[in-house]
């Protein structure tokens, strides 16, 4: 039986904010965090040295997006609270009359698609690294972060609860049958015709995120992200998944 250790934590927050890249004057946001999200959420809550400048980094420290790529780590999403947008105006600076001088730059009002009332569960795995994993696990059961954590914006600072450490169940779907998985569903790892059974009842929605950057913040891979917005599960005829006892199946992006 494959399987592996997967820690389990909640993050909330009053608003959240993760920025469509495709997006300009009216930044829209996605419906859950990006995988590149979660790996520098990670890294605010270990401490993880940042860049001294574009691309460069202390002596002997790891970029996040590298320590936490998906080589080296297994990463999930599923939503709890049903996901609510409402758009917010907010004070900018505006640049377009003066950078450097912030008198004279004045102010711009930009509306902001923002999340509303956002609940996630994150489940995460570290390979071949089991004192990061302990140390991060034992951060986040006595909330001592090294760094706020936030919800893709610094004002949005975020709420983190502890709920599990489980083994996970590595599952062959050997029959090609409809599995429900509980989290986020990266089509790029469906290949079967006809890949969803869609309950029309539900409210799908798809998009395409980042799921890996490289030490200079580029994005290496793009994958369409399947969600349901109330948080229900969405059944999948998925080559293999993971199976959680009390948490039911998911599958990593």
């Amino acid at each position: 039986m494959n399987s592996k250790e997967i820690l389990i934590f909640d993050i909330s927050s009053e608003y959240g904010h993760f920025r469509k890249y495709n997006t300009t004057t009216s930044p829209l946001t996605y419906s859950i965090p990006t995988r590149t999200a979660i790996a520098g959420f990670l890294g605010a809550i270990l401490g993880m040295e940042r860049e001294v400048a574009d691309g460069v980094y202390p002596d002997g420290a790891t970029p996040v997006q590298e320590f936490f790529s998906k080589e080296n780590s297994d990463i999930a999403i599923q939503i709890i609270n049903p996901v609510k947008k409402e758009n917010v105006a907010m004070n900018l600076i505006n640049t377009k009359k003066s950078f450097y001088n912030l008198t004279k730059a004045g102010r711009t009002q930009i509306e902001f698609e923002l999340l509303k009332n956002v609940r996630y569960r994150i489940y995460f795995g570290l390979k071949n690294n089991e004192s990061a994993f302990n140390e991060l696990t034992e951060r986040i059961k006595a909330r001592n972060h090294h760094f706020s954590p936030y919800l893709g914006l610094a004002q949005f600072t975020a709420t983190i609860d502890f709920v599990d450490v489980k083994q996970s169940e590595f599952i062959e779907n050997s029959k090609k049958r409809f599995v429900e998985i509980s989290t986020a569903v990266n089509l790029s790892k469906i290949k079967e015709e006809q890949p969803i059974d869609f309950d029309y009842s539900a409210m799908y929605s798809a998009n395409n995120m980042p799921i890996e950057m490289n030490r200079n913040r580029e994005v290496q891979e793009y994958s369409e992200v399947l969600i349901e917005k109330n948080g229900l599960p969405v059944k999948a005829k998925v080559e293999n998944y993971y199976r959680i006892e009390d948490y039911g199946n998911i599958l990593f992006l």
